[in-house]
């Protein structure tokens, strides 16, 4: 599990990432920096400038991914991730290659999809999703 930038990396792998890559070390991005200087006090000197990242072949290697995608600044990242081609660029569309990929999403991260792709998806969700017998299962698994 995990979230997509705005510029569609995943865990990390900046856009321009091999697609068969492995876990390791990468440099950040100054927009990946300048991201995540929330999580330091608004401080970028203090943000770090390299992460462990799992690279995109070993997400791809995983028997389930989930990439959680919200807001509508990472709308554009999702419009490439689902309606365009894989593309070493856009991290994020690696998913496509990914038999059991999940992405969730709210309705601002959907702005940009085209209305086509937007119904595809809410007609698969309001086929296969019970959102009262999860919410049921949830309780019952961790009461």
């Amino acid at each position: 599990m995990g979230g997509v930038g705005e510029d569609g990396h995943i865990a990390f792998n900046e856009p321009g990432s091999s697609l068969s890559s492995r876990t390791r070390s990468k440099e950040l991005t100054t927009d990946t920096i300048l991201a995540n200087a929330r999580f330091f006090d608004n401080d970028i000197t203090k943000v770090p400038k390299l992460a462990l990242t799992v690279g995109v072949g070993t997400i791809l290697d995983a028997k389930e991914v989930l990439i959680m995608v919200n807001g509508l600044k990472k709308a554009r990242a999702l419009h490439k991730g689902i309606e365009e081609g894989v593309n070493h660029l856009w991290t994020i569309s690696a998913l496509q290659l990914h038999e059991k990929g999940i992405i969730v999403t709210d309705e601002a991260a959907c702005h940009e999809l085209m209305v086509g792709t937007y119904r595809y998806y809410k007609d698969i969700e309001k086929d296969n999703l019970d959102t009262e017998q999860l919410i049921e299962d949830f309780y019952r698994e961790y009461r």
